[in-house]
């Protein structure tokens, strides 16, 4: 729940776009983008507690 709202705060409105291995932890690196423009908007790993937002 946590993690989910800390995604709101900072990502917005997304939806997923893909999923991949996660570098650090090796589960799920999930990129996601926003719902009604299609831009990819950041990316987060639930397990490693890591967020980034790409700045355009």
């Amino acid at each position: 729940m946590y993690f989910e709202l800390l995604l709101d705060a900072v990502l917005g409105e997304r939806q997923i776009f893909h999923i991949i291995e996660c570098p650090v932890c090796g589960l799920e690196e999930i990129y996601y983008e926003h719902c009604v423009t299609k831009r990819l908007i950041g990316r987060a790993c639930r397990h490693c507690n890591f967020v980034q937002k790409f700045d355009h």
